[in-house]
């Protein structure tokens, strides 16, 4: 009985923690980028330095697409859900695949300032927007 109650309790505590980003808090802010007919919608979007956030990347056309975020995401953890397929290296983050009609979702909390491009590497894409860490 010990045993279930001690099982119950991290299972518990696994759950209330899984949507928290590395500090421990909640994302502050959730933005949705939109893929669609071979560009990326907000061209350019703002986030924090320092200040959680969740990006959700949505594949409306029929065809695949990636989420490629030139060096934002270097060293940095990112928790990564939905259909997507991720790919990461020794840096950390590097770029996920997202199906036709699919969805996934980043959390992370920006670590530098600057202005960061993202685009979609696959061949004639040729899709690029900006991410802006104030």
């Amino acid at each position: 009985m010990r045993t279930a109650g001690a099982f119950l309790g991290l299972a518990l505590g696994l759950l209330l923690l899984g949507p928290f980003t590395e500090a421990g808090e909640a994302p502050s802010a959730s933005i949705e980028i939109v893929a669609s007919k071979r560009a990326f919608t907000p061209e350019t979007l703002t986030l924090l330095q320092g200040e959680p956030v969740m990006l959700i990347i949505r594949n409306d056309d029929e065809d695949l697409h990636a989420f490629v975020p030139l060096l934002l995401l270097q060293h940095t953890n990112v928790q990564v859900s939905g259909n997507g397929a991720p790919e990461f290296n020794e840096t950390g983050f590097v770029r996920v695949l997202i199906p036709p009609r699919g969805r996934t979702e980043l959390r992370f909390t920006p670590k530098t300032t600057g202005v960061f491009p993202y685009i979609c590497d696959l061949p004639g894409h040729n899709m690029r927007a900006q991410i802006v860490v104030k």
